[in-house]
């Protein structure tokens, strides 16, 4: 045999086998057609169906719900506002009664104790109570407080107070601890 006939007999070969894997695939492909892809369009018919109910039920929700939680959050937001100036507000007259009791000692050693003689209580009918200089101070800081932006903090116990206002029971990181702080004002009335 030649080099030609040899090569010939080969592609001979080769076009065969090609020829029963085509007839063999062409089999396959018919049943998948027939069987399978009639199956899978119907699935893939219904999962669309489905998705199309889940979303009008989401879109449903969502423009019911979605109103409601906005008219919650903005109470939540407003509340949030009142409870961080009353918090403010606080916070300033602890500042202040601290350094008022600070303060106290140190004029109660210059002057001498005196003991207050009790009169008896009479029953006339007392005229419309004046507010004392006292009341007139507290009412005064509660409006400028309330003009004011309180600093916010992140705690009821302790306060951040800048260097110069109060000295008592301050941390490393500058922070007023006001256990700390009325502690050592009890010791130092006591």
């Amino acid at each position: 045999m030649t080099f030609a006939t040899t090569i010939n007999v080969v592609l001979i070969l080769l076009c065969v086998s090609v020829l029963v894997q085509s007839a063999r695939m062409s089999r396959r492909l018919r049943t998948l057609r027939d069987t399978q892809l009639a199956e899978g369009v119907a699935q893939i018919e219904r999962a669309t169906g489905q998705a199309r109910v889940v979303l009008g039920d989401l879109k449903r929700v969502l423009a019911t719900d979605g109103a409601a939680q906005q008219t919650a959050i903005a109470a939540a937001e407003e509340i949030r506002d009142e409870l961080t100036l009353m918090v403010g507000i606080g916070n300033a007259v602890a500042d202040r009664i601290m350094d008022a009791a600070a303060q106290t000692p140190k004029a109660e050693e210059k002057a001498p104790k005196k003991r207050a003689v009790r009169k008896p209580r009479t029953t006339k009918p007392k005229a419309a109570p004046k507010s004392t200089d006292a009341e007139t101070v507290v009412a005064g800081i509660l409006e400028a407080e309330k003009k004011a932006a309180p600093a916010r903090t992140r705690s009821r116990r302790k306060v951040a107070v800048p260097a110069a206002t109060n000295d008592i029971a301050r941390g490393d990181n500058g922070v007023v601890n006001i256990a700390a702080a009325r502690a050592s004002r009890e010791s130092a009335v006591a």
